[in-house]
């Protein structure tokens, strides 16, 4: 007994309609993306915040640290600096400040023109030595 096979018909997509699908794609997304302003990141140097008042800390429980505009950090005027991520000599002089004396305060300068991820780090580093009171220090600015 000999069987006939049909040959079926391929399926085929149609591609005349190919370029009106995808340009009405296109205007799709064109017409309901929705654009938003681009964000600054950064204050300008005119628009800085200017202290109010100005309070005196009280100068026997304090540690300063200084953050010059070469990267050079100055912990109670002994100069140091941070040179990787893993670098700890900070955050260790802290700890041992901070058993010394519970009651310290930490007071942070550093140059206006200083980088700010040096100063990063340096505040990541207080936080590692859990010395969480911070007084940041200004001067007051002359007329």
């Amino acid at each position: 007994m000999a069987f006939n096979l049909k040959k079926r018909n391929a399926a085929e997509i149609p591609q005349s309609s190919m370029g009106d699908i995808a340009f009405l794609l296109l205007l799709f997304f064109m017409v309901s993306t929705v654009f938003v302003q681009e964000k600054k990141f950064w204050v300008e140097r005119d628009r800085w915040p200017v202290a109010e008042s100005i309070e005196r800390i009280p100068r026997n429980h304090t540690s300063t640290i200084y953050v010059m505009r070469d990267e050079t950090i100055l912990i109670d005027d002994v100069p140091t600096r941070i040179e990787s991520a893993e670098d700890v000599f900070v955050s260790t002089t802290l700890i041992r400040k901070k058993t010394d004396d519970p009651d310290l305060i930490v007071c942070f300068r550093t140059d206006r023109d200083t980088k700010y991820g040096v100063m990063s780090d340096v505040m990541r580093q207080l936080q590692d030595a859990n010395t969480l009171v911070v007084a940041f220090e200004t001067q007051q600015r002359k007329n």
